[in-house]
């Protein structure tokens, strides 16, 4: 963590911008900035892509933001741990083997792929289809285990 760290720890500007509106976050990142602990960096498109093309494929594509996508893709690029609470962040990390560290909950035991499904006739799709084809009823999400972790 950037506080208790005399290394250099990053963020990107989708972040900043989520944690910008909370006054005592924002100043203490500012300092952090100020000190040169906290450096505010995008990531190169490659990275962003390859990000995104997972998520797809775990469907966390539609629980992730442009902030979750973004910092998951500068760990991917600079090969550094991400501090996260998020269940989608942490999911998308272990899918891509980039540490990560978790501040209050006890972290991720398996890594899941999410799917939509249909409540009135079970049929599955993939994350990012939101009605059934047959029924039309909305659809939920679900997980299918992926692994161990």
């Amino acid at each position: 963590m950037p506080f208790l760290s005399s290394s250099a720890s990053y963020t990107t500007n989708s972040v900043f911008d989520e944690v910008k509106h909370i006054k005592k976050s924002y100043y203490g990142l500012q300092a952090l900035i100020d000190a040169g602990n906290l450096k505010v960096l995008e990531p190169e498109e490659r990275f962003l892509r390859q990000i995104k093309a997972v998520a797809k494929k775990t469907g966390d594509i539609s629980t992730l933001s442009v902030a979750d996508l973004s910092i998951l893709a500068l760990a991917l690029q600079l090969k550094k741990t991400i501090i996260s609470d998020d269940y989608a962040v942490a999911n998308m990390a272990s899918q891509l083997n980039i540490p990560i560290k978790n501040l209050s909950a006890k972290g991720i035991r398996t890594i899941r792929k999410w799917i939509a499904f249909c409540i009135g006739c079970d049929k599955a799709y993939d994350s990012n289809i939101t009605e059934c084809q047959l029924c039309g009823n909305k659809l939920r999400r679900r997980y299918r285990r992926a692994s161990r972790h």
